[in-house]
């Protein structure tokens, strides 16, 4: 005979049979496109995405792209949730009628240097010789503003500028070395490298020419920022990131280990917390690149958008208030405390 007890029991395990999947995969899902390869800057942002982010009920569904503006289109089509993108390629799109939010940076000030061969290069008005070539990213896009404003402030004619588009830069590096070009943006453990083989110097390094010099965003579309669990989600991956930026500057070790799980260089996996040494002092204590509290303000864009119109890579025609969130970052950084 079967039991009111017995039927109870079996409905209340076919009520448990029909939710326990949804609760075994245990995260909700979070799409979030990144760009082709991780450095020494990306470590700690890239490991609060997908180390601890679920430890906060997420389940990152990552995808690399190789350009800027192909991310940034995902987003603007709904194929991603999150991204991380530059602020001159959101702008643009939003001046074109993308609805388009950035809500957080992925480091503070950036790695980039200009490398130039000291051999033709001695000064900055050698730049305007048509046999110095200069190679950048990609026109209008954030390693071409990044000089162009030193140089107009140096009295550099940048219309004499001969520039050509090399993306990445590993390539870069080996089309200085090479001589195909004279002046380059690579990173400055890049750029130390290339110092011990032949006469390269640094010409300009943006942390110090700039108040504050933003490069990697994150981006969303604003119709997705709309929705409060999405909003509550960028401020779990802000303070996910901030408890990242944290640790990378209080604990080699640390930073270590986030560099041989995430980083995509080719040696990464064998780095020794020796070898690491100069690059994370370089990053944490002359860089600055992991801020223990992420600050949005506007001033930072509304310093840099000049040079972003001088470069022909956004018109002028919004401000960065309506672009920026900050209040995600700010609601982050209380909840997470000091």
């Amino acid at each position: 005979m079967v039991t009111r007890r017995a039927v109870l029991k079996a409905a209340a395990a076919a009520a448990l049979g029909a939710v326990a999947p949804a609760f075994a995969q245990g995260k909700r899902p979070l799409k979030v496109n990144l760009l082709g390869f991780a450095l020494g800057i990306h470590a700690p942002t890239t490991t609060a995405l997908l180390d601890l982010m679920p430890g906060a009920g997420y389940a990152p569904e990552t995808q690399r792209l190789d350009q800027i503006r192909t991310l940034t289109q995902t987003l603007i089509a709904g194929a991603a949730d999150l991204g991380e993108t530059d602020s001159i390629t959101v702008m643009s799109a939003v001046e074109q009628g993308a609805d388009l939010k950035i809500v957080g940076l992925w480091y503070m000030n950036t790695s980039l240097v200009f490398l130039v061969n000291g051999d033709k290069v001695r000064e900055f008005k050698d730049l305007e010789r048509p046999d110095n070539v200069v190679a950048i990213n990609g026109k209008g896009d954030i390693t071409h503003v990044m000089l162009l404003g030193p140089l107009i402030k140096r009295g550099v004619d940048i219309n004499k500028l001969n520039i050509v588009e090399i993306g990445g830069s590993g390539a870069r590096m080996q089309a200085l070395q090479s001589g195909r070009v004279a002046a380059v943006p690579i990173h400055f453990d890049q750029a130390a490298e290339l110092a011990k083989k032949g006469n390269f110097k640094v010409l300009l390094e943006p942390w110090k020419e700039y108040g504050a010099w933003i490069n990697e965003i994150w981006a969303c579309s604003g119709a997705w920022l709309k929705k409060k669990e999405n909003e509550r989600a960028v401020i779990d991956m802000l303070k996910a990131e901030m408890t990242a930026f944290r640790k990378a500057d209080a604990d080699l070790n640390w930073y270590t280990d986030a560099y041989r799980k995430h980083v995509t260089l080719k040696d990464a996996k064998a780095a020794t917390p020796e070898q690491l040494k100069p690059l994370w002092e370089g990053l944490t204590k002359e860089i600055k690149a992991f801020p223990p509290v992420m600050e949005m303000k506007l001033e930072y864009w509304d310093d840099l958008l000049p040079a972003y119109i001088q470069a022909g890579a956004v018109q002028g025609k919004i401000k960065p208030a309506q672009v920026i969130e900050p209040s995600l970052a700010k609601q982050a950084a209380s909840e997470l405390g000091s």
